[in-house]
């Protein structure tokens, strides 16, 4: 569905806010840490780089709450017309032109969902497991992955709170898409779908909830057993 009302003021395309988002927020507490500890960290870096991208997925997550009814119209007002070329809906939407002054605003990424809802349609329905599950995360993970993304390089608090603070996070994170994964095939949501394009959108995005909080996982392990911040520096 192509919006017939042009954006006022400076644009940005929705990749180009996202890439900066990511790329910006991984620097500057890349940054921070070289800075404090004279170290770069991989472990640091990588926990660094996935945090930032959930505090912006998080924000998008509280989104689908509170414009669940756009969301849900814009699915209706597309599903036909990109049945089969979901991925081309899916390019269009992360060439989209998002306000600047608009970049903060709930409703601007609405359509990340009414796009990701062709592939999984859960994500236009309130009852559905997949719009719990993430609406869900967005409440509860954003202020904690702050705290622990600034954590690794401040030491808020004694390395095993925050190692506490880490498993439960990066645990949730890691069973939320276990069991996703698991509903998303057990409810038929891949017919229809050629395995290409459910690698390409559905596979590897989710995959890094897999990878990376296993990977925090590890390291909030380690920082309970060794009571020290030590796996960062």
């Amino acid at each position: 569905m192509e919006s017939t009302t042009q954006p006022r003021g400076l644009t940005i395309p929705t990749a180009a806010v996202v890439g900066a988002v990511v790329l910006i927020g991984t620097v500057f507490h890349t940054w921070l840490h070289q800075r404090v500890h004279g170290v770069y960290n991989l472990t640091q870096i990588g926990l660094a780089f996935f945090l930032v991208i959930n505090v912006m997925i998080a924000w998008w997550e509280i989104a689908l709450f509170f414009c669940q009814d756009q969301i849900h119209a814009e699915y209706e007002a597309t599903k036909e017309a990109y049945r089969g070329r979901e991925l081309t809906r899916v390019a269009e939407i992360f060439m989209r032109p998002v306000p600047l002054l608009k970049v903060l605003a709930p409703c601007q990424w609405t359509e990340i969902w009414s796009g990701y809802s062709l592939f999984d349609p859960g994500y236009s329905d309130r009852r559905s497991f997949g719009y719990n599950i993430d609406v869900g995360n967005g409440f509860t993970t954003l202020v904690p992955a702050l705290i622990f993304a600034f954590g690794m390089t401040f030491e808020l608090m004694p390395a095993r709170v925050l190692g506490i603070i880490g498993v439960i996070i990066f645990w949730q994170m890691f069973y939320g898409t276990a069991v996703y994964f698991f509903q998303f095939f057990n409810n038929g949501r891949h017919h229809g779908h050629s395995a290409r394009d459910l690698l390409l959108f559905v596979g590897i995005s989710n995959s890094m909830w897999f990878v990376f909080p296993v990977w925090g996982l590890y390291a909030s392990i380690q920082m309970i057993l060794d009571g020290s911040y030590g796996i960062f520096l």
